[in-house]
C-alpha cells in the first residue's frame, strides 16, 4: 500500500485560504468593521469614527500592515454597520428638487364669493329677487343645516345650502374677506378652479361630519366651515410638497393655530364645524390634485370651477323642490 498524505487528500485552492493575522492590542473576538488605506481613506475613516463615537459605540483603531483598521465588540457589530450605512446614504448627493411654480391666475378664485354676496343681497332685500325663485323669507328654513331633518328625512343637500346662508352683514363680510385671502393662497398651490372646488367640498364634508358627531338637535348656517376647509386644504397642499414628515408638520401646525385664532371667537361660533371643516380640507389638500412643478391646464381649472358653482345650484333646486312638496 502507498501512504497518502493529508495534503494530497484535500488540496487547498491557491489564493483562497489565507491565515488572517490579528493585532495583539485588539481584544479577542472583536469584529473588524472598517479597513482603509492611504490619506484619502483616512479622511473617510475619520468621519465614520466620529459617527461611532456619537452613537457611543466602543471602537478601537490600529494601524496594521499599512492599513487603518477599526474594531468593535461583537454584540455591537450589527448596530455599528447600520449606523455607518445610514451615514453613507446621507452623504450621497440627492437629486435636485423640482421647483414649485405658483398658479398665475390665483386671484380668479375670489369670483366664487360673488354669488354669496348676490344670494345674501336677494335674501336681505338689497335688490329685487328673480321671479323664478321662491320668497326669500323661506330660504333659511329650506336651506339651513338642521340635524333632525338630515337624520330623519335624509335632506343631505342642507350641508351645501347652509354654506350660502349668513346670519347678517357682519357674518357675511367676515367670511368673504377671510375667504378671499385663503382662497387666493390655496389657488396658488392647486389652481383657482381646484381651490374653489376643494373649499366647497371640504365645507360640505365638514357640515356632514358634524351631524353624527353632535347628538341632539341643532341648526347652523354660514360659509365658515368652508373657510376653514380652505385653510386645511392650504396646509395639506403645502405639507405634501415636503419630503420629511417633520417639515410637513409645520403647515399643519400653522393651520391649527389659525383655527385657534379665527375659529374660537364669537357668541354663536360653531367650533365643531370649524374643526371638521379644517380636518376635511386637510385631507383633501393632501390628495395629489397637482403634481409638483406641473401647471394645471386651464380647461381642467375651468371645469372644476363650473362644478363648484353647479353643486350649490343643484342643492338649492333640491331644497326648493323638497320645500314645495
Amino acid at each position: 500500500m502507498r501512504a497518502v498524505s493529508s495534503s494530497s487528500r484535500h488540496p487547498l485552492p491557491a489564493g483562497r485560504w489565507r491565515v488572517r493575522r490579528r493585532p495583539g492590542s485588539v481584544p479577542p473576538f472583536w469584529r473588524k468593521i472598517l479597513e482603509v488605506e492611504g490619506a484619502a481613506g483616512y479622511a473617510r475613516a475619520r468621519d465614520r469614527l466620529l459617527v461611532l463615537e456619537a452613537c457611543r459605540i466602543p471602537c478601537r483603531t490600529v494601524c496594521f500592515g499599512g492599513q487603518l483598521c477599526a474594531y468593535v465588540p461583537p454584540l455591537l457589530e450589527q448596530r455599528a454597520r447600520l449606523e455607518l450605512t445610514e451615514f453613507v446614504q446621507e452623504q450621497k448627493p440627492r437629486p435636485p428638487r423640482t421647483p414649485w411654480r405658483p398658479f398665475p391666475y390665483s386671484y380668479l378664485s375670489i369670483l366664487a364669493l360673488l354669488p354669496l354676496v348676490l344670494w345674501h343681497g336677494w335674501r336681505a332685500g338689497w335688490w329685487p329677487v328673480p321671479v323664478c325663485l321662491p320668497p326669500p323669507e323661506t330660504w333659511a328654513t329650506a336651506g339651513m343645516l338642521d340635524a333632525v331633518r338630515v337624520r330623519v328625512f335624509g335632506e343631505w343637500y342642507r350641508v351645501v345650502t347652509a354654506l350660502t346662508l349668513h346670519a347678517g352683514l357682519t357674518h357675511l363680510c367676515g367670511n368673504v374677506v377671510f375667504g378671499a385671502l385663503f382662497l387666493i393662497l390655496l389657488a396658488r398651490c392647486v389652481g383657482p378652479g381646484s381651490a374653489v372646488l376643494l373649499t366647497l367640498l371640504g365645507g360640505a364634508a365638514g357640515n356632514a361630519l358634524t351631524v353624527p358627531l353632535r347628538p341632539g338637535a341643532f341648526t347652523s348656517l354660514g360659509f365658515s366651515s368652508a373657510l376653514f376647509a380652505a385653510i386645511g386644504g392650504l396646509a395639506g397642499a403645502m405639507a405634501r410638497r415636503e419630503r420629511h414628515w417633520r417639515k410637513a408638520m409645520l403647515p399643519v401646525a400653522a393651520g391649527a393655530a389659525l383655527l385657534a385664532m379665527l375659529g374660537t371667537e364669537g357668541e354663536n361660533t360653531d367650533y365643531l364645524a370649524h374643526v371638521a371643516g379644517l380636518v376635511c380640507g386637510l385631507a383633501l389638500g393632501l390628495l395629489p390634485l397637482r403634481r409638483v412643478g406641473v401647471r394645471p391646464s386651464a380647461l381642467r381649472q375651468a371645469a372644476a370651477f363650473a362644478l363648484a358653482l353647479a353643486l350649490p345650484a343643484a342643492a338649492w333646486l333640491w331644497a326648493f323642490a323638497a320645500a314645495g312638496r
